[in-house]
Formats: structure tokens, C-alpha cells, sequence
């Protein structure tokens, strides 16, 4: 750890935050990956560490042996006025190393709010906001998530946008960059390479072009580039990534609804993009939850919003010496209409 980093985590609100370590981190040796890549949020670590997209990206990433993954999360405000103070970069919470040290600096937007806070956390550290300030292959600056399905208001800031689903599309992008850093490509030919990655969106391969009163009325885009961007879905849950060995938070945090409930279907703006909704095979729910017993919370509506919901006792499974519906409430949530 940076000794100005240690003089100032006794300064600052729940410095746990800031200083990695947590049961369940992934750690390898920087001689032995070609790409690294910063998963970020731009909020704070309570927040951020409640998000299941990010425990899902933390884990496919990491799957591949070549790449190594690391989080990084929006510092609060007494964290961010003693790193401007002390010169201190942002840095990634396994390695402690600064994210302009990474080949790929990931951001989720969930919600647009989050938009300034992205600019900071790319100010905290060193890096260049404008994509086209950004002239090097690397760092490469992208983002995901519910908000990118409107990229328009982050396109002067972002190399490229994943829209849809990323646990798929995230490693297409990651073995493209690493063909382009071994042969190195220049930065224009990988993003008109990775522009035919379905649910990529390379902004500089388009031109907007705005009606008087502000309104983006065409995107323009440049020879070779796609005219329309398929948002990415992820069809066959059963076989998708399940994070049974999420990392563990060193301070409370916040709880999110699961992936395709009804509850998270209410709450989340990304539910409204898959207007169908897909469950998991109940059996595939009982081993993963077998899977991370130590280690897995389970919401509360995880077994009441299966279309065919099997009877309690096969719904308990073998978990442990405490069944896995002794929580479960008795009345199923209701679908929204």
C-alpha cells in the first residue's frame, strides 16, 4: 500500500472502501496475463459491490487466464479531497496500481446520474476525458449497461459502448484487444474492427446531427461501419456465468433484486429492454446455490418467480444444514402489469 494512501485512510469515512483485500478477491502475477482491465463503478464501494452485472463481468473476466481483472469504485468526497491533495491517482483495488496502468478501463451505467461521476473518476486518475484526446490503443475507456442503450451523452468521452448484455460481448472485446496490443494495431484500425462485434458502438464512426431545438435527429456513420447496432441478450441462462464465489464485502453494503425477478423488473431500468422475461431451470438455481453456500446471499423472492415453482421440499435442496427456503416468504410476488 502507497504510504500517502495509509496517512490518509484514518482521515476518511470507512476506509475499508479503499483498501482491497477482501475474501474472495482474485489475484494474479502481472508476468503472467496479457491484458489487464479496471471494472469500475461510479459510485461508492457500498453500492457498487451490491451490483450483480459487476459480480458476473468480475467473474468471466477473470475465467480467462490471460486477463486479469480488477475493481475500482467512486471515491466519497473526504476520499477524493485527500487524493487531489496528495497527488494520489486512482488505483484498483486487488494491485493497488493506477488505473492508467490498465489496457482497459471499464465503466457500468446503470443510471445517469452516474454520468459526472465517470468524468471524475477518469480526472482522479490521470486520464484524458475526450475520446479523442485518447490518441494511444491503450487505455481503452468503455462502458456498459442499462444507460448505453443511449450512448449519444457519453459518446465524446467513451472509445466505445457495449449495448445489451456484456458478459458475452466483454470477452469478444478483450481477445480483440489482445490481438490488436500483440500486433500492434493503431487505435482507429482496432475500434473499426471491434465496431463488427455485435452490440458495439464505436461513437467516432458516426456523426450526429442535431434539429434546431437540440434533438438528435440521425446518427451518420462512416464507411464499413454498421448502420445499426443489435443489442446484445443473453439467451440461454442455464449455461450463463453464475458468480458462486462473489467477492466479500469488508463493509455493509447495499442488496440488489435478482437478475430477471419481478422485483428487479420493477426497480430496474435494464428490465425493460428484455421484455420477456427468462428464468433459470430450477435445478441449475439449486446447484449454484449448493455451489456458494458460504458465500452466496439469497434474495428473498429467488424461488417464488418461476412460472412452474416445484413444491417446497424439492425447492430446499441439499444446501446445508439450513434449507435454502427457510426464508423464502409464502405468497409469490406478483408480476407487474
Amino acid at each position: 500500500m502507497d504510504k500517502r494512501l495509509e496517512r490518509i485512510l484514518p482521515r476518511v469515512q470507512k476506509p475499508a472502501r479503499y483498501t482491497g483485500g477482501e475474501y474472495g478477491q482474485i489475484l494474479k502475477d502481472r508476468a503472467d496475463v496479457e491484458l489487464r482491465l479496471a471494472l469500475c463503478f461510479p459510485d461508492t464501494y457500498e453500492i457498487g459491490m451490491s451490483n450483480l452485472g459487476l459480480r458476473i463481468l468480475y467473474g468471466t473476466a477473470n475465467a480467462l487466464p490471460w486477463l486479469w481483472c480488477e475493481r475500482c469504485y467512486a471515491p466519497w468526497g473526504d476520499m477524493e479531497a485527500e487524493l487531489r491533495a496528495a497527488s494520489l491517482p486512482l488505483w484498483a483495488l486487488e494491485s493497488g496500481d493506477p488505473l492508467a496502468d490498465f489496457d482497459a478501463i471499464g465503466f457500468s451505467l446503470g443510471y445517469e446520474m452516474a454520468y459526472t461521476n465517470v468524468l471524475n473518476m477518469l480526472d482522479l486518475a490521470g486520464i484524458p476525458l475526450r475520446a479523442a484526446e485518447r490518441t494511444g490503443l491503450t487505455p481503452l475507456v468503455f462502458a456498459g449497461g442499462a444507460c448505453c442503450t443511449n450512448p449519444e451523452p457519453m459518446a465524446d468521452f467513451l472509445d466505445l459502448c457495449i449495448i445489451g448484455e456484456g458478459e458475452e460481448v466483454n470477452t469478444e472485446l478483450m481477445e480483440l484487444l489482445r490481438l490488436a496490443k500483440r500486433e500492434g494495431w493503431e487505435k482507429t484500425h482496432f475500434l473499426s474492427e471491434a465496431a463488427k462485434i455485435s452490440g458495439i458502438y464505436v461513437p467516432s464512426l458516426y456523426t450526429p446531427v442535431y434539429a434546431p431545438d437540440g434533438a438528435l435527429t440521425e446518427l451518420r456513420c462512416e464507411p464499413g461501419a454498421p448502420e445499426a447496432v443489435e443489442r446484445r441478450v443473453v439467451t440461454n441462462f442455464d449455461q450463463s456465468f453464475f458468480p458462486t464465489a462473489p467477492v466479500v464485502p469488508t463493509t455493509e453494503i447495499v442488496h440488489e433484486a435478482l437478475r430477471e425477478s419481478a422485483a428487479a423488473a420493477v426497480l430496474a431500468i435494464s428490465a425493460f429492454f428484455v421484455l420477456s422475461w427468462r428464468n433459470y431451470n430450477i435445478s441449475a438455481h439449486i446447484c449454484a446455490i449448493a455451489a456458494g453456500k458460504n458465500r452466496l446471499q439469497i434474495p428473498r423472492p429467488i424461488f417464488t418467480n418461476f412460472p412452474r415453482r416445484a413444491p417446497r421440499e424439492r425447492r430446499s435442496g441439499k444446501v446445508g444444514r439450513r434449507s435454502a427456503a427457510d426464508s423464502v416468504p409464502r405468497a409469490p410476488l406478483a408480476a407487474p402489469r
